[in-house]
């Protein structure tokens, strides 16, 4: 019994003493390759479509479309005009119909509301698509098309510095 208490002693005094080295250089590991950075052109077309935006969302009783459906009973309709200050970028409409089959009257009234508001974030996509080729200087396509006829024109008498010039030009 003493010599077995003799032993664990010393085997705390040798983990004791011992330290172990998580990482050992070793000649046949290969070095990391050193890369650079390329600018990836996804990433940077998606951030350029990230953001805040402050949208306003004015929601009304839909007088006209209800006027056209005066004939159903319980015919309710909202209208939301979705804004990015003071101009619009989408209409939209929701409708219910609230009768004795409907027992859940708020529900309804609740899904129109909701139905109007996705309708003009949905009508106002292509609003935005237009917003940002206005924004992006991509509005009229046909005046980049004659500014590239003109320089195809004039590429024989065009430099071979010029003509790299215009070419990452094009590129941008």
């Amino acid at each position: 019994m003493v010599v077995l208490g003799h032993f664990t002693n010393l085997t705390k005094i040798i983990m004791k003493t011992t330290t172990y080295r998580n990482h050992i250089a070793s000649p046949f590991q290969l070095a990391p390759k050193k890369t650079f950075t390329k600018k990836d052109p996804l990433k940077e077309e998606l951030l350029k479509n990230t953001g805040t935006f402050n949208l306003t969302a004015i929601i009304e009783e839909d007088i006209q479309t209800s006027s056209q459906f005066k004939h159903i009973p319980g015919f309710l309709g909202y209208i939301c005009t979705l804004k990015i200050g003071n101009e619009v970028i989408g209409i939209g409409r929701g409708s219910a119909i609230l009768n004795r089959m409907n027992k859940f009257v708020e529900r309804g009234i609740r899904f129109a509301y909701g139905a109007s508001i996705v309708d003009a974030v949905v009508r106002s996509t292509k609003t935005l698509d237009a917003l940002y080729l206005k924004t992006s200087g991509q509005e009229n396509p046909g005046v980049l098309k004659e500014e590239r006829d003109q320089w195809a024109s004039q590429i024989d008498e065009l430099t071979k510095d010029e003509a790299s010039e215009k070419i990452q030009f094009f590129m941008r």
